[in-house]
């Protein structure tokens, strides 16, 4: 049945996979970033909440509420450059049936930063 097929048809479900392969990567990337905030938002109440003197008995973290939580800030800072000299190129891609569409594509790179501060003065 396979051999049957033109190599357009071919070539769309590749792209069709590819597309499919491609969401499925930025939902688990979004999914495992939110999972790592969450247990380590988990590690830092366990931690804060494990604060006793042994000689006295006292809680030592008694100022931080009921629940002796605190609170975690999460800060993030993306910088984006445009690439210098050919960042710009002109595109013309000839579709069939004659068809043709024009377009510019930009070369970028980009530098990311994350921050998770712990807010003790609460």
């Amino acid at each position: 049945m396979l051999l049957k097929l033109k190599g357009q048809s071919t070539a769309e479900y590749a792209i069709l996979i590819a597309l499919v392969g491609a969401v499925a990567a930025g939902f688990l990337s979004v999914s495992l970033k939110g999972a790592i905030r969450n247990k380590n938002q988990q590690a830092s109440d366990y931690l804060m909440k494990a604060g006793t003197d042994s000689r006295t008995g006292t809680d030592l973290l008694a100022g931080f509420g009921g629940d002796n939580a605190v609170p975690l800030y999460t800060q993030e800072v993306t910088k984006t450059k445009v690439a210098g000299g050919d960042a710009y190129k002109n595109v013309t891609v000839l579709e069939q049936g004659g068809a043709e569409k024009k377009f510019t594509k930009q070369t970028t790179t980009s530098e990311a930063v994350s921050v998770e501060t712990i807010d003790a003065n609460n």
